[in-house]
């Protein structure tokens, strides 16, 4: 019996052992357990701020490319405005330099100052003393033989000497002077009668006025025709006008009428205008320029085209092709036509054209006192010169070639790089070769190397409607 209780009290205690380790164990997986949600829990935070990480890192780099981007698009408009900065202050340089009549197209009416002479000056000294050359046939006031208008005798009263009276004495004559003088023309009053005559049959007749006097009081030609001189080719304002007729004539005019008469006179001119413009279409050379002017003030441009006899001056609210349109539809295929290579001019038809070469002196003047360094320049400014002495001492087809070679060769030069306005001129004489001297061509002298005949010298002009019609 006591064996067998050992036995039971050992297998009792292998249950007891059994159920200790499962507990155990179980105990154990629960703690796993936690730990695995407690480190699913911490991986899932930590993929959240890996996340979060990634979409800062992004971000940043997202930045940074456009930071760079910024920073690229900075530099260019750094590199931009600095280059702009150099123009502009090679511009302001070059704009401080004194313009005037001789170095630039500006009227010498124009000029606020007297010009400097300087080496470039287009006009050189010739050495020889200012007036008149021996063997120049002059001209004066000459002593008029004719019967004078009024005779006024100066007879001395007292001796100069002695202080004796000479009224007892006869006089005789010394010394005659003259002094050539106008008289200010009184104004004349016309009045025009229309008489009434009563036909035998009944009818009463009465007599008709003529044109220019249909109304009550008329001006009359005379003064119609002082009016459009004094504003069509003396420029006057019409303010001026009405002052210079009341100053003069006691004529008291309003500028309405005035505007009225040079509105009629353009009326009664339009067959005369029609002929010059026909002539100059059939003209062999015309010369072309324009000028700006104040219209009503508004600023217009006024276009001339003339020749030896014949001039046409027209205003337009446009410098472009459509004034030369408007005044000269399908322009001058018949003619060479001379101008400053404005790009309408150069747009108008024509047989040929020839540009100016002493706009082209005034540019290079003025390009030299901006850049004296330049040797290009003054070698084109010196080959203009040369061209300008052969045409009028006589060219020759050989004389021509060589200026013509010349020429290409300086055009030849790369000068893009050159400052200021030189690459701009550069561009263009090498797009305009054959027509800047054109007129070596023509030994006959017929085509001028220049259009100083066509520039029209405006003031003010204070109504547009003689210019519309």
């Amino acid at each position: 019996m006591h064996i067998a209780t050992i036995s039971t009290i050992r297998n009792t205690g292998k249950r007891r052992c059994r159920s200790t380790k499962t507990c155990g164990h179980a105990i154990d997986i629960e703690t796993l357990i936690a730990e695995n949600q407690s480190l699913k829990a911490r991986l899932k935070d930590t993929k959240r701020q890996l996340k979060e990480k990634d979409k800062t890192i992004a971000a940043i780099k997202w930045e940074q490319v456009q930071l760079k981007r910024e920073n690229t698009h900075l530099r260019k408009k750094e590199l931009q405005q600095t280059g702009e900065i150099k123009t502009l202050k090679e511009s302001l340089r070059i704009a401080r330099l004194p313009k005037n009549s001789s170095n630039s197209s500006r009227p010498p009416s124009t000029d606020l100052y007297k010009p400097k002479r300087s080496p470039v000056n287009l006009r050189e000294k010739s050495g020889k003393k200012t007036g008149g050359q021996p063997g120049h046939k002059g001209s004066t006031l000459l002593f008029c033989t004719d019967e004078p208008d009024e005779v006024v005798t100066h007879i001395p009263e007292i001796c100069s000497d002695c202080g004796r009276s000479l009224e007892k004495i006869p006089s005789e004559l010394g010394h005659t002077h003259q002094v050539v003088d106008i008289s200010i023309p009184p104004t004349v009053l016309i009045n025009h009668k229309s008489m009434v005559k009563r036909c035998s049959c009944g009818k009463c007749n009465s007599g008709s006025f003529p044109k220019g006097v249909q109304g009550m009081v008329n001006y009359g030609p005379n003064i119609s025709a002082l009016v459009v001189n004094l504003s069509v080719r003396q420029y006057m304002p019409f303010g001026r006008i009405v002052e210079h007729l009341w100053d003069l004539y006691k004529i008291r005019m309003s500028e309405g009428t005035v505007a009225n008469i040079l509105k009629r006179f353009a009326v009664d001119c339009k067959g005369k205008i029609n002929e010059i413009k026909s002539e100059l279409k059939k003209a062999k050379v015309v010369g072309a320029d324009e000028t700006s002017a104040t219209v009503n003030g508004k600023k217009w441009w006024m276009h001339t085209y003339q020749n030896s006899l014949y001039t046409f001056i027209g205003a337009h609210p446009s410098r472009g092709q459509i004034a030369q349109e408007t005044f000269f539809p399908g322009g001058f295929p018949y003619s060479i036509l001379v101008h400053d290579c404005l790009s309408m001019q150069l747009a108008t038809p024509a047989a040929a054209h020839q540009i100016c070469n002493v706009h082209l002196l005034r540019e290079l003047k003025a390009i030299l006192e901006a850049h004296p360094e330049i040797e290009w320049s003054k070698e084109l400014l010196k080959l203009i010169k040369d061209a300008l002495k052969i045409h009028k001492e006589g060219t020759t087809p050989n004389k021509a070639t060589r200026i013509n070679n010349r020429l290409t060769k300086l055009l030849d030069q790369d000068m893009s790089k050159a400052p200021g306005k030189i690459p701009a001129l550069w561009k263009r004489l090498k797009k305009h070769t054959d027509k800047v001297f054109l007129f070596l061509q023509y030994p006959d002298k017929e085509v001028p190397p220049e259009n100083n005949g066509s520039y029209p010298n405006f003031n003010i002009i204070q109504t547009s409607d003689l210019m519309r019609s």
